[in-house]
């Protein structure tokens, strides 16, 4: 009767212990149909000041890769709908923004950027490639001085199994405070990871 019981309470607790992991493995799974999960990621970026500064004129060149301002982003994702993401992202961008308010260049700074802004897609997230429309209210310190900005743009989502995505952006920056920094256009490739996924 003791062998009995003790089998009992045994398979009891085995069985109690496997729904408790099969529970909480489920929470950690992307379900297809949902919104994103928090993800947090990181970017290489190019800036170009010239082309909108230039746009429309006669005599304007095409701007080379080499001769845009280098950067980086790190950023975090969270899907508000299956449709709509919510972004907060951090830019560091290697530019002489001082030449802007002064009529001489200077050496090149770093100009620091926080970034919120809101991504739609005509699309689920589950899908492996999802073009997105961003939308959002950005400001910096470029050269000590506080500016403010409406990023615009298009990109591309590369959904990697839920648990890592690749993205390219590209963005129109349009100036609020032009005395400070120039309207610009920035180009992102990056990637980011879900944090709750095994």
């Amino acid at each position: 009767m003791k062998l009995k019981l003790t089998l009992f309470v045994a398979i009891v607790c085995i069985a109690s212990s496997s729904i408790a992991q099969t529970q909480k493995a489920k929470k950690n799974v992307f379900v297809p149909g949902q919104k994103k999960p928090e993800l947090f990621g990181i970017a290489f970026t190019l800036t170009d000041f010239n082309t909108p500064k230039n746009f429309g004129k006669s005599n304007a060149t095409t701007l080379k890769i080499k001769d845009m301002s280098a950067g980086a982003s790190i950023y975090y994702w969270k899907g508000l709908t299956p449709f709509i993401d919510f972004t907060a992202r951090l830019n560091g961008i290697f530019h002489d923004y001082s030449a802007n308010f002064a009529n001489e260049s200077a050496t090149t700074e770093v100009g620091l950027e926080l970034e919120p802004s809101v991504s739609i897609r005509p699309i689920k997230d589950e899908n492996v490639w999802a073009p997105f429309l961003t939308a959002g209210l950005g400001a910096g310190i470029y050269s000590g001085r506080m500016g403010a900005y409406v990023p615009l743009g298009v990109g591309l989502q590369l959904n990697a199994s839920n648990t890592t995505y690749f993205f390219l952006q590209a963005q129109y920056k349009w100036a609020i405070t032009p005395k400070i920094f120039d309207n610009n256009l920035l180009y992102s490739i990056g990637f980011a990871q879900n944090i709750n996924a095994k």
